[in-house]
């Protein structure tokens, strides 16, 4: 079976991507694999500067110490866990991408740095997140002892984070929390625009029945894993992290366009990422 990969770097985000992979890993029986990365390439624009050896010596050791401290922790946490340990020179986002091909999960944390909201993810996460043909999970928290989340909507990338959320829920035997917004618009702004509540009403009605349909068959084929439906017209990402609340795990799907990092990711997956007080596991196909 698929490992999980764990990108190290001896910070409290770090720490606690190890803590989350190293109990998912003996949830899932699969092996768990810690990689500390350094970079000590120098700027396009110097060229020629050379780093001393002593000062690589120093930052390799740094990263070798990193996946040491690492490994005790996740011992501690998951004592049944198997491990295996390594150090790799490179840009860190490119690194854990070509590693990860041999993983079916990329474990990280967020950077911790700014007061912003928006600065908490780091770029690696991001581009990790945005470029990886697995799952990638982003631990912004521990996350409560509550059900999996994930969103709904009628596309193919919809239904690869659907079915993983099943899985998810199954291993951790714990409810499915399922969230469709069939309006980005919430019921003020709905009344706003002249829609009475019986047509609301109405409209969520029909909405409840067609994810209804759409989830039947996962259920079917998960059938001990109890699943919540939560249907209401709002922001998708705010209702997502809404109905959250004390969640184990929040699901989403990558939309897989577009050349750019940020498109890869699509906007709803973009700000529950940014946003979420939880772990966030990114699935793409």
């Amino acid at each position: 079976m698929s490992a999980i990969l764990v990108g190290v770097d001896g910070s409290d985000a770090s720490d606690a991507a190890v803590r989350w992979a190293a109990k998912a890993a003996v949830t899932e029986g699969v092996e768990l694999k810690l990689v500390g990365v350094y970079d000590i390439s120098t700027s396009n624009y110097a060229p020629g500067l050379i780093i001393p050896q002593d000062v690589v010596d120093a930052i390799r050791q740094d990263a070798t110490d990193a996946v040491h401290a690492a490994a005790e922790l996740a011992k501690q946490t998951a004592p049944d866990v198997t491990l295996h340990t390594s150090t790799a020179e490179g840009d860190a986002a490119r690194v854990l991408l070509e590693l990860g091909k041999d993983a079916g999960t990329i474990v990280l944390g967020t950077r911790g740095l700014g007061s912003i909201k928006g600065l908490f993810l780091g770029s690696v996460s991001v581009s990790v997140a945005a470029h990886f043909h697995g799952r990638v999970v982003v631990v912004a928290g521990a996350g409560g002892d509550g059900p999996v989340v994930v969103g709904v909507d009628d596309s193919p990338v919809s239904d690869v984070a659907v079915a993983e959320a099943f899985r998810q829920a199954a291993l951790r035997k714990t409810k499915l929390v399922a969230v469709h917004t069939w309006t980005p618009l919430d019921v003020d702004a709905l009344h706003g625009y002249g829609i009475e509540p019986a047509e609301v009403t109405r409209m969520s009605g029909e909405a409840v029945e067609a994810v209804a349909e759409r989830l039947a068959g996962y259920s079917a084929d998960n059938p001990d894993v109890v699943v919540e439906r939560v249907v209401i017209p709002e922001e998708p990402a705010k209702a997502v992290l809404d109905a959250a609340g004390d969640a184990q795990l929040i699901v989403v799907g990558s939309r897989g366009r577009g050349g750019f990092t940020g498109l890869l990711l699509g906007s709803t997956s973009q700000k529950i990422l940014h946003q979420a007080e939880c772990p966030v596991m990114v699935v793409r196909e």
